[in-house]
């Protein structure tokens, strides 16, 4: 499974979890199919590449949208919708989707349209695999000490970068 296919199965599988209000969550794919009410559809609808991590790896900003289709038949459509994206909005604050390839998610907004809301968001996800492009220099090979513990016979008190992290 692609890295995006994988991100749009957990997003699906995650909001399903974390918002039992919602009849029917899916990705924006069946053309046609209406599902039962209040419902979820997301998708990509644009992609940008971003600043790259310098690590082998390549980044594209992912611009996702849900449509949130609220009960029409409910009294309180308009505000069944409301809190629906309200919701949407919180679970999305800095979501990894517990997934290694993706950044947090950033820049989430929500508008009314016609009778649904829209919600946008961008996810950063890494694509590719990690390299070391220093042949003579392996990783975990720079050290770092500080002043006044350096220098001969401190060496044991040098630490790597990767232990600052």
């Amino acid at each position: 499974m692609s890295q995006l296919a994988t991100l749009q199965a957990t997003l699906t599988a995650t909001i399903r979890e974390a918002m039992p209000d919602l009849a029917s969550v899916d990705a924006d794919s069946a053309v046609g199919n209406s599902p039962a009410l209040p419902a979820l559809r997301h998708g990509i609808v644009s992609m940008v590449a971003d600043a790259a991590p310098r690590d082998g790896r390549s980044v594209l900003a992912v611009t996702f949208e849900a449509d949130i289709t609220p009960d029409s038949a409910s009294n309180d459509a308009r505000l069944q919708g409301s809190e629906l994206a309200a919701q949407l909005m919180d679970l999305l604050r800095q979501q990894l989707w517990g997934l290694e390839f993706v950044e947090a998610t950033r820049n989430v907004q929500a508008q009314y349209q016609g009778a649904q809301w829209k919600v946008r968001w961008e996810q950063p996800v890494l694509l590719g695999e990690p390299r070391w492009e220093w042949p003579d220099q392996p990783p975990g090979s720079l050290m770092l000490g500080f002043d006044p513990d350096t220098g001969t016979g401190n060496e044991n008190r040098y630490i790597s970068p990767e232990d600052l992290a």
